[in-house]
This record gives C-alpha cells, structure tokens and sequence, in this order.
C-alpha cells in the first residue's frame, strides 16, 4: 500500500470516528426521548397509584438521566474510548434488574414470576435501536450479548425464588398441564429462549446492516477519491467516461477531432536566468491557466510536455463543434496569457509569449501500456502535424497557425465562425519531417 493509500485510509478512518462520535450523541439524545415517550405511556396507563405510581416512573427516569449524562460526556468529548461498551452493560443490568425487582412500594407484593410474563422484554431493542446510531458493528454485537446476558441473569434469579416453577408450554412439556401453566408461580422457559434468540439474531442483523453501510460509505470514498485523481489529469468528459465504463476508451478507435498543441516561446533562454524552484512555479501557473481553458471548452488535456501541452477535443466522444472549441479554447489561452501577463508587469517580471498549432483529422484513441500500467492516448499524423504547426509559429512570428483542415471543419460546423477573425492564409508550408506541403492559416 503506497504512502497516498495509507493517508487516504487514515483520513477516511478519522471521518469514520468523527462521525461515530456523533452517532453516539445522537443515540444518546435518541434514547433519552424514547425513554421520555415510554414515561409518558407509563403515566398514562400504570394502574398503580401513589408511591407505587412514583417508584414506576422513577426508575422510568432513571435511564433518561443517564441519557442526558452520556450525551454531555459525548459532547464535551470526555468519554473514553470504552464508555459506549460500558453503558450498554450497565445500562442492560439496570434494565433487566428493574423489571425483576419487586415494587417496594406495591400495596400487594406479586409473585417472582409475574414480570416475566409481562413483554418487558421489547424494551430491551430500544438499546439496539441506540447502538445503531453509532455506526459500530462490534458496539451492536456487545450491546446484544450484554441484553441477552443481562436477561438471562434476571430469569435465573427468578427461577431460583422459592416456589417458582420453570417449564415449557403445556403441550410441549409432557409435565407441563394447563393448570401448571396458569399458575402465577410458572416461568415459560419457551419464552425465554424464544425471547434471546429473537434479541441476538436482531443484534446480529443490525450489526452486519451497519458493517455493510460502512463498507459502501468507504467504497463510495474510494471511487470518489479515484474520481478526484484522474481529474487532476484527464478532462471532467473522459473523467465521466473513465468512472463510468468497465473498458471506457478499449484498445483503440479511430475517429476525427480537433487538436491542439500549445507551447510558451523563448522559454528555455528565460528559464536559464531563474532557480529550479522559480522555473517550477511558473510553469504550475502556466500550466493551471491553459488547462482551465481547455476543460472550459470541453477539451481533454492529454500531456504536459515541460512548458508544452497537448489537448484534443472530439474525445472521447465525437462532438457537433469540436474544432470549433479547439480554436475557441485557443482564443481564450491566448486571453487568459494576456491577462497573466498584465500581472507580471505589475510584479515587474517580463511578458510570456506562447505559440499555438492547431489540426482536425483522423486520429486513433485509446488505451496504450500494459494491464500493470495503462494510460490514454491520442496518436497519429494529426497530432505529429500540429506539433509541426505550433513550431511554424516562430518561423511566422504569430501566435496561432492553424491548418485548412481545421478552418474547412469550424466553417462547416457553423457554431461561431466570428472566432476565425484575424486568421489569414499563408497558402501551403512544407512542415519539418513532411514531403507534402499542407496548407495553413495564421493570425
């Protein structure tokens, strides 16, 4: 795992934890409301009366202050790292214990088995439905464990009273009668069991519910920080492709685009004059301007080449204007150079002057390397002639040269023929490396 692997890991693990924090804070705030609603039930429909009544709700109350101590603890950041599985113990214990412990203030004591025939057990989900909150697999696991433990634990203290009979349902117990059944003296050990198998198969449930929801979160994190990476590289319109298709670009095609090559003149003389640390700073600006006017006019930025760039528009699907946007995307390098420039001088440094060719023809596009280490690519004549173009630049003292084939496709597209104001024709130019003369314009 590479150094930028383990970065990315570690800041998804702290968002992970930030969010688990407030997970638990919620849960907090979660329980103390869902306690409040049962106090309120309680209220209303408790048939006990007096300091019965009172010692109900009380203990009711008990777990809705003990509510509002974690959520402060949560919030002020105090509690350790182990505190949620504590609660969840303490809070299980607490629990159970109320629900077996006799009424010291009843006008009738009930007999040790009454409680458990009550569905007093349904409010143990409540500490499921807190855990959830936040977002810990092992926190629900132990949540459930300690309820079922917790559980287990007050049916045993009950069974163990004198004259309390423990015994499955009439019908499935040979031993077991109707009127042993009835007796307020039974315990159904049917129901318990069914009671905690119910109870862990939901904690089990939740917990792989949360584990699964945490493994997309982490993968739609991934993609998205893939996502972030190649649009350092490539344009949003491959970026969208690259995302989106299992062999987005496939092992090559041919089709016809608009290609641009741009190139800062004099660049190598300037640099000679400046430390490796200023050439690298200016060429970070250089490089951040152009690939904002490529991206603008939906071009794909295939390469940096020192203080050269390659783009090409069409890519990686054909569109209805793209040598349109090839020359536009040029008008407004050339803009955004003026402007950079306008800045220097006010910092007194010297003007920057770039040289721009641009072609439209058939290239072949696609995936280029090896299954280890892949990269796109855009190759052909098309691309070697408009390198040849933007060198032409210097020997024409102008700043675009554009070829016949490029000015016949903007005319034919109709999209904004004003942007071939200032270009003229220069007839045909025999390019360096060629046997065959090719026509041009400059401006």
């Amino acid at each position: 795992m590479t150094p930028a692997d383990l970065g990315a890991r570690a800041r998804l693990e702290a968002a992970f934890a930030r969010q688990e924090r407030r997970g638990l804070m919620l849960a907090a705030g979660a329980r103390s409301v869902a306690v409040l609603v049962i106090v309120l039930w309680i209220a209303l429909t408790d048939p006990e009366q007096g300091l019965a009544h009172v010692w109900v709700l009380g203990t009711a109350l008990l777990f809705a202050v003990t509510g509002v101590v974690q959520f402060w603890l949560y919030v002020r950041d105090l509690a350790p790292a182990l505190a949620p599985y504590l609660f969840a113990l303490v809070d299980s214990l607490v629990l159970a214990a109320v629900f077996v412990a006799p009424n010291p203030f009843a006008p009738a004591a009930l007999p040790p088995a009454i409680p458990l025939r009550y569905g007093n057990f349904v409010f143990f989900f409540v500490l499921l439905m807190q855990m959830a909150f936040s977002f810990r697999p092992r926190l629900l696991l132990w949540t459930g464990l300690c309820g079922a433990a917790a559980w287990t634990l007050a049916f045993l203290w009950v069974v163990t009273r004198p004259g309390v009979i423990a015994g499955a349902a009439p019908g499935l117990d040979p031993s077991s009668t109707l009127t042993t059944y009835l007796d307020p003296n039974f315990v159904s050990v049917l129901k318990y069991e069914g009671e905690i198998i119910a109870f862990l198969v939901v904690a089990a449930g939740l917990a792989l519910l949360v584990r699964r929801s945490r493994l997309l979160v982490a993968e739609r994190t991934e993609a998205e920080r893939e996502r972030g990476n190649l649009a350092r590289y490539f344009s949003p319109k491959v970026v969208e492709v690259l995302a989106e298709r299992d062999e987005p670009l496939g092992r090559g095609r041919r089709q016809s685009v608009g290609v641009l090559f741009a190139d800062l003149v004099g660049f190598t003389t300037l640099a000679e004059d400046m430390t490796p640390e200023e050439v690298m700073a200016l060429l970070r600006a250089f490089h951040g301007r152009m690939e904002e006017e490529v991206f603008r006019h939906g071009g794909c930025l295939e390469k940096f080449i020192g203080d050269a760039l390659l783009a090409t528009f069409g890519v990686p699907d054909v569109g209805t204007r793209d040598a349109t946007d090839a020359l536009a995307c040029a008008r407004g390098m050339l803009a955004a150079l003026a402007a950079w420039n306008r800045e220097r001088a006010g910092q007194g440094l010297p003007p920057l002057r770039m040289g721009i060719g641009l072609h439209y023809g058939q290239v072949v596009l696609g995936d280029i390397g090896s299954e280890r280490s892949m990269a796109f690519a855009t190759v052909g004549d098309t691309v070697n002639v408009t390198s040849r173009l933007q060198t032409l630049t210097r020997d024409l003292d102008t700043t675009i040269v554009a070829s016949q084939e490029l000015i016949e496709a903007v005319e034919r597209e109709a999209a904004e023929r004003p942007l071939l104001s200032g270009l003229t024709s220069r007839g045909p130019q025999l390019l360096r490396g060629r046997d065959t003369p090719i026509s041009i314009w400059a401006g």
